[in-house]
């Protein structure tokens, strides 16, 4: 059984009894012959699609586009566009195992070179698209140190990046990039002369969510890639039938892989939509399902909840989603309660009951290395703490190991590691990270805690963010998932986690973001949040600390990253949040200022520009991380470091506080703060109204 909300100290046996079984699970064997080079499954694809006719019959790749146009793309064309920029790959003086890094935005022009590379041996190396290239923020830093650790390789990316990239030169601590362009690829004959790659030569290298610094960059070859694929497919009866929807950064490796290398191993149709398309509009996603028939995609638990927050409006429309029978659920911990919510939500729909597949993977093992049989309502409860991920697939191994690496039973928790024919050699360069994360016998440690039962796999969190608290463990997952509970507190922002205290144990914070503005309303809801948390969880959170939703930093494709919270806490970075509520004794002191609302409406309307321009310039600095002074409000904000998802936290802040909705496309269409400030304006009317007036002893605020 899995563990219920109803004890929350350590377990080490977490099953009813004992078992003896040791915590070891083997997949089955891969029933058929894995081809020797991804070039194979597309060839095999390519001739399958151009023997096919009829309208929606032929096989290969939609493309969405920004505008929601699509373009289609059969598999003979994606292998023809192929060669023609793998002989562009080669003018340019590639060698088999040159590394070519992928600065490619649309996915029209990274899946052809994705593939030009694998026809001719040449080693891509996906990086997230920088927010902007005219200064030095993280992603230009990974950009370059990723660059420096490889060698030095060539840059390929889109017209679109193309200058921008190049003038990183100006900057001393950068480059000097040496940029190529996939369209001046493309002009070139087809060649037909494929590198004959070994199985095991290194054909991609991700860089691990979250890096900074000099990156880990992982390794895969073809076995491990194709090996993944087919133990996927013969794991889960998967057919030439299917139709795969993406909609995650091609950075990443379920995008890649998943949804890209396995639907081309497959032969069946893939579909890839901007990232920024579902997080504008999340029912998007839904139409696209039921306009494609789509059977296979996925997302992490907070796009759930995205969903969930779009209730009322699902409830009054209709889409016919029976097709969808592999919705993957991964990436981040998945919280039963609200995968079973989305049920409810969609079941109406069509949806089939076991549709939801919770799953494991990392970029280290070619995405999922294990899938479940379904979570559905009849086979879950909204108290469980942990949900099965399923078994390994086939060519994959798992086990469960203490702190001497020594075999647990099944039931007891302890460190995962997975080992297999999907599994990758190590990291490129860094034989110290190598050593930590492969035992003696050539396990790989993937940093998470869970247990074995019935040889599936369950989960219970990364080992750095176990919450121990006075020797009780307690799970960051079911925290977040209980504060959620409360109405006022906006979903997938909320985030736990211990930290130190000078002679003290561990603290729990938690952070979180909510819907209240003013300061006592904020007091009472903290006091809410504290009552509620000893009662469902049995701890007294320490610090209760309102942010606002940039405070909470998320990877791209959505995951919390808990670490990084409590090193700005650590560093002082909340102090000013734990005076003004009266928490702890920080050094800093912060000066209270009144809700932006109020100071417009007590200002001249003459003033109201102004100060508009300085709440989205604070805004902005709150998400980088920079000082407000050195921002340069002329600039146009769509080049001026926000990602989309920093662009999706802005504008809700807006919305929140000043009551004005603001769109995607405002900020995407270069217009600039003081531009933003005149729309803004022009939808409200801000002068001061008896209703806009604080009562008597409300206190003055902002956040």
């Amino acid at each position: 059984m899995l563990l219920e909300n109803n004890n929350k100290s350590e377990m080490t046996a977490i099953t009813d009894g004992h078992s003896e079984k040791l915590a070891i699970s083997h997949g089955e064997e891969i029933e058929l012959e894995i081809p020797s080079r991804l070039s194979d499954i597309l060839e095999r694809a390519a001739m399958e699609s151009e023997h096919e006719s009829g309208p929606g019959l032929k096989k290969g790749i939609i493309y969405a586009s920004p505008d929601g146009g699509e373009i289609f793309q059969s598999y003979w064309e994606l292998r023809e566009e192929s060669r023609r920029i793998l002989t562009g790959l080669k003018k340019l003086g590639l060698k088999p195992g040159d590394k070519v890094i992928f600065q490619i935005d649309p996915a029209q022009d990274f899946i052809p070179a994705l593939w030009g590379c694998f026809l001719g041996g040449f080693v891509p190396v996906p990086i997230s698209i920088a927010p902007t290239y005219r200064q030095i923020n993280h992603t230009v830093k990974k950009l370059h140190n990723a660059w420096e650790l490889l060698g030095q390789p060539i840059v390929l990316t889109n017209t679109e990046l193309a200058d921008e990239i190049s003038a990183l030169s100006e900057f001393p601590e950068v480059g000097p990039f040496r940029v190529e362009i996939v369209d001046s690829l493309r002009g070139n004959e087809p060649d037909f002369e494929v590198h004959e790659s070994k199985p095991d030569d290194l054909t991609l290298l991700l860089l691990t969510s979250g890096s900074t610094g000099m990156p880990k960059v992982v390794m895969l070859n073809h076995r491990n890639l194709l090996s993944m694929s087919m133990g996927t497919v013969q794991m889960n009866g998967f057919s030439r039938n299917e139709v795969t929807l993406n909609w995650m950064p091609l950075d990443h490796v379920g995008a890649i892989v998943f949804l890209g290398i396995m639907a081309v191993d497959l032969g069946c149709k893939q579909i890839h939509v901007p990232t920024d398309l579902i997080l504008q509009d999340p029912l998007r996603w839904l139409t696209l399902i039921e306009r494609h028939r789509a059977s296979i995609s996925w997302a992490p638990n907070f796009a759930f909840s995205l969903l969930i927050e779009h209730t009322e409006e699902i409830d009054r429309r209709r889409w016919d989603l029976s097709s969808m029978r592999f919705l993957v659920n991964a990436g981040e911990q998945i919280v039963a309660r609200i995968a079973r919510k989305f049920l409810r939500l969609l079941q109406t729909h069509g949806l089939p009951d076991h549709a939801l597949r919770p799953a494991f993977g990392m970029s280290e093992t070619c995405s999922g290395i294990t899938w479940s049989e379904g979570f559905s309502l009849s086979n879950s409860t909204d108290n469980m703490l942990f949900v099965d991920l399923g078994g390994a697939i086939p060519g994959a191994s798992l086990r469960i190991v203490d702190d001497d690496h020594k075999i647990v039973t099944e039931g007891t928790i302890g460190h995962l590691q997975v080992k297999g024919r999907s599994v990758t050699e190590g990291y490129y360069r860094n034989p110290e990270r190598n050593r930590e994360a492969f035992s003696k016998d050539a396990w790989f440690d993937t940093g998470d805690m869970g247990y074995l039962q019935d040889e599936h796999l369950i989960l219970t969190g990364r080992g750095k963010d176990d919450i121990i608290i006075n020797g009780v463990n307690f799970y960051s997952h079911d925290i977040e998932a209980a504060v959620e509970e409360i109405a006022a507190i906006e979903t997938s922002y909320t985030a736990a986690c211990a930290v130190p205290t000078p002679g003290e144990s561990d603290k729990l914070a938690i952070f979180f973001v909510s819907t209240v503005e003013k300061l006592n309303l904020q007091k009472k809801l903290i006091d809410e949040i504290r009552v509620h948390i000893v009662q469902k969880i049995g701890v007294r959170p320490h610090y209760l600390l309102p942010v606002n939703k940039e405070d909470i930093p998320k990877t791209t494709i959505g995951k919390i990253q808990r670490p990084q919270l409590r090193q700005r806490f650590l560093g002082g970075g909340f102090d000013s949040v734990l005076q003004r509520f009266g928490q702890g004794e920080p050094e800093s002191t912060a000066v209270e200022s009144t809700p932006i609302q109020h100071l417009l409406a007590r200002a001249p309307e003459a003033e109201h520009e102004a100060i508009l321009v300085d709440f989205i310039r604070n805004g902005i600095a709150n998400i980088l991380k920079a000082d407000p002074s050195e921002l340069d409000m002329a600039q146009p904000l769509n080049t001026m470091g926000l990602d989309s998802l920093m662009v999706v936290w802005l504008g809700n802040r807006i919305r929140l506080m000043l009551d004005v909705e603001v769109s995607i496309a405002q900020f995407m269409k270069g217009i600039n703060s003081l531009e933003l400030a005149r729309e803004i304006k022009a939808q409200r009317n801000f002068s001061i109204k008896p209703e806009d007036t604080l009562q008597e002893g409300e206190e003055e605020f902002e956040l």
